[in-house]
């Protein structure tokens, strides 16, 4: 095939032909000005994150005083129920000692002698009714209309209710269940 149309020269020769390149700025002061604002800007931008850093870091110091301070106040709560709950214990050992003081058939005895002004009785008389004056006392009487035999009835009951209380008030629980 043929030979090159055209021969290049050595590489020196191009070498020392071609001009040395260097990058010029338009106008060196100009440079500056937008360093220092670039600058600006990141000093800017720092104290910005330094800003935001110390309000976080002032944000959890205060939950945490917030957070310390209601742990204390609950366990200064806890040591005044403790208290209370020593208290009410005491109260109630002494209550139990009193229940149990009272129980004492010689205590009762006591108590009714002293503050009721009650005192044995000499002597027991019952009370009996013939069963032929109750067959009388109800054959003699008339018989009510049906209207009041209910009213009877009601005011019956009533009257039961009353004396069963009224011995209740007498005699006392203890005197009903030691039937």
């Amino acid at each position: 095939m043929g030979a090159a149309a055209r021969r290049y020269a050595e590489s020196s020769e191009a070498a020392a032909s071609r001009p040395h390149l260097r990058l010029a700025t338009a106008n060196p002061r100009r440079a500056k000005a937008r360093s220092r604002r670039s600058q600006a800007g990141l000093a800017s931008a720092v104290f910005r994150v330094f800003c935001a850093a110390m309000v976080v870091v002032a944000v959890v110091g205060l939950a945490r005083i917030a957070l310390a301070v209601q742990a204390t106040e609950a366990a200064i709560e806890a040591v005044k129920i403790q208290q209370d709950i020593r208290v009410e214990e005491l109260q109630s050992k002494s209550l139990e000692a009193d229940a149990s003081a009272l129980n004492a058939p010689s205590r009762v005895a006591a108590i009714a002698d002293s503050a009721l002004n009650m005192t044995e009785a000499g002597q027991v008389a019952y009370l009996a009714a013939p069963a032929s004056d109750a067959i009388a006392a109800t054959a003699s009487s008339p018989k009510p209309h049906a209207a009041s035999d209910g009213l009877g009835a009601i005011v019956a009951s009533v009257m039961d209710i009353a004396a069963g209380e009224a011995q209740v008030m007498l005699v006392g629980d203890v005197g009903l269940s030691a039937r």
